[in-house]
């Protein structure tokens, strides 16, 4: 039972850590990052759950050398300071259509049904956010395993990690140059992949990353 507990802990830390790498940096993941200490965590976390990490694994990433240019990297990459980009919310990936409550194509019916879940389990969502940010998203995924409830947690993964493909494929297209931000969300499309295969969750096929893609693309056009 101990094991048992101890895997799902680490579960829950490798998903907030890397929930952490993929929001707007602070002075403390710059510092995490600049000393090594994200990517001695992110090694341990993974070496304990045999997940396997794209190369450079446990190497200490290239960072520029003042946050501003850290933020600037993150800002490149994932909200069009430089285009090609890859953004991070799960909407722009999804089919969608405009309703008379609709504030855009950054509050598109999955960020809704995340608003609900957030809701209804009394979370907030930072003001900075759009309520399905894959760093939320991973947070979500925490807080159910944390919480015992694995046939929620594997529906999630199902139901609202399925576009990692096609952000990774989006990330590896992009203009900016940003090494960390890029690296998470490999991790992250890793793991998640991971979890898939040892749970028996379909991965979308390459059709259905095609057209999430070309959402995408579209939508933040």
């Amino acid at each position: 039972m101990r094991k048992r507990f101890d895997r799902r802990q680490a579960w829950v830390s490798l998903y907030t850590l890397l929930a952490e790498g993929l929001k707007h940096p602070d002075e403390r993941l710059y510092r995490d990052v600049s000393r090594g200490t994200f990517a001695s965590e992110l090694t341990s976390l993974t070496n304990t759950l045999s997940i396997p990490l794209p190369e450079r694994a446990g190497d200490r990433y290239p960072v520029p050398e003042s946050r501003a240019a850290f933020d600037n990297e993150y800002i490149a990459l994932f909200e069009g300071l430089a285009v090609p980009y890859a953004p991070l919310i799960e909407s722009v990936y999804r089919p969608w259509y405009e309703t008379s409550t609709s504030t855009g194509l950054l509050s598109g019916p999955s960020a809704a049904d995340m608003q609900n879940r957030y809701d209804a389990a009394g979370m907030s969502v930072p003001e900075a956010y759009a309520p399905d940010h894959l760093a939320l998203l991973l947070e979500y995924a925490a807080a159910l395993l944390r919480a015992g409830e694995h046939t929620a947690y594997l529906a999630f993964i199902q139901h609202h990690l399925d576009w990692l493909p096609a952000l990774r494929r989006l990330t590896d297209a992009a203009e900016a140059n940003a090494p960390f931000h890029s690296y998470c969300v490999a991790t992250v499309y890793e793991m998640v992949a991971t979890v898939r295969d040892r749970e028996g969750i379909t991965q979308p096929d390459s059709d259905t990353v095609r057209e999430m893609c070309d959402r995408a693309r579209t939508h933040v056009e």
